[in-house]
């Protein structure tokens, strides 16, 4: 729905969790999603967290299959009375400390969503279970609950450089472009099946109006309030992927598109980025499951780390063709354990490493094929 509609609000504000920019949207591209991904305490391998992650999501396509489950839009995103109407999916996996359990949801549903500024509730319409987010940045709450899940959530402030709420927004040309909301971390608590748990959470809230393409990313929550952070989209070989097997010939010539890392260390609260073509990223595949290796270096500053998966979630997205090509898309998410870190200030006046961090909790995520 373009922004003339008069059931519009006024003065959106897209910095809000809750609000989408639905006046430039482009058939075939813009594509909306809502996603959290929790780690969890485990008392049984405290340095392998128990993971959740829960996405809520909706495209401008005729229809997609999501893991072979056929979903064909039925409504785009429109307000209506103030609130924001659609019809999407929700999808979700537990890793539990030692299964995957991929997915637990993946449903088609309608959605609404209302606010009162900052606080507000993102709403399925089900009639088989809850999986409600809901709340303000003093406190969001998810819910997963159906005849097979039982998770109630609470993410609260952690520190002031973890819980702030970024937004950026960059614009190719025209319409093409993208817009994103961030929560670095928040800390957790709940009950998982009654169970009282403890552990971290991190946000993300995504438009993307462009074509996808393959990226590299990875997160880490240390112990101390440290936050550890990479990102590298690219385009290349790994583009014509179309099958789920974790090792391919075609794994090679990326093209980077951007590579970026922070690191936030608590201890001095300060932020530290390395851009682009001081950043290397490589990976390789250790029983059956790959392990990045990230190093950046720079005029001041130098940081290696190594993250090794313990488990995986593949999620596999197939639209029509395109210009002959099958369009196929692999998004694989990583439970994942930090193997080394080392971060130095050249003039030796910071040296961080894996004891000055406590326990470490990460997930990392290798995507490939396209989706036109």
């Amino acid at each position: 729905m373009m922004s003339d509609d008069p059931s519009s609000p006024k003065d959106l504000r897209y910095d809000n969790i809750w609000v989408l920019k639905t006046d430039e949207m482009i058939e075939g591209l813009s594509w909306y999603w809502w996603w959290w991904i929790f780690f969890i305490e485990n008392p049984d391998d405290p340095q392998r967290p128990r993971q959740l992650m829960i996405l809520w999501s909706t495209k401008y396509i005729d229809q997609i299959e999501v893991n072979d489950k056929r979903w064909s839009l039925k409504k785009l995103p429109t307000w209506n009375d103030g609130k924001l109407e659609f019809n999407g999916m929700t999808a979700a996996w537990w890793f539990d400390g030692e299964d995957m359990y991929d997915p637990i949801v993946l449903e088609e549903m309608d959605f609404e969503i209302q606010n009162q500024g900052k606080s507000g509730m993102l709403k399925p319409l089900s009639e088989d279970g809850d999986y409600r987010f809901f709340g303000s940045p003093d406190k969001y709450i998810v819910k997963i609950q159906d005849d097979r899940n039982d998770f109630h959530l609470e993410m609260t402030p952690w520190n002031d450089y973890l819980q702030k709420h970024r937004f950026n927004e960059e614009s190719f040309t025209g319409k093409y472009g993208y817009n994103i909301m961030k929560i670095y971390g928040m800390e957790l608590s709940g009950r998982i099946d009654g169970e009282p748990v403890q552990g971290s959470g991190y946000f993300q809230r995504v438009q993307v109006n462009a074509p996808a393409t393959p990226w590299y990313w990875g997160i880490v929550h240390c112990e101390d309030g440290s936050f550890l952070h990479y990102f590298n989209p690219f385009i290349g070989p790994q583009m014509f992927r179309s099958k789920q097997k974790q090792a391919s010939r075609l794994d090679w010539g990326d093209i980077r598109l951007s590579r970026s890392i922070v690191f936030y260390h608590r201890g001095t609260d300060r932020e530290f980025k390395f851009r682009t073509k001081h950043i290397d990223i490589s990976h390789e595949i250790r029983d059956g499951l790959p392990v990045f290796m990230v190093e950046g270096e720079d005029r001041d500053k130098e940081i290696y780390f190594k993250l090794s998966a313990y488990s995986r979630a593949n999620w596999r997205f197939q639209e029509k063709r395109r210009f002959g090509m099958k369009n196929v898309f692999h998004y694989n998410e990583y439970p994942a354990e930090l193997l080394d870190f080392k971060f130095r200030l050249k003039d030796d006046s910071l040296k961080v490493t894996m004891s000055d961090l406590g326990k470490t909790y990460g997930n990392f995520e290798h995507s490939w094929g396209k989706l036109l």
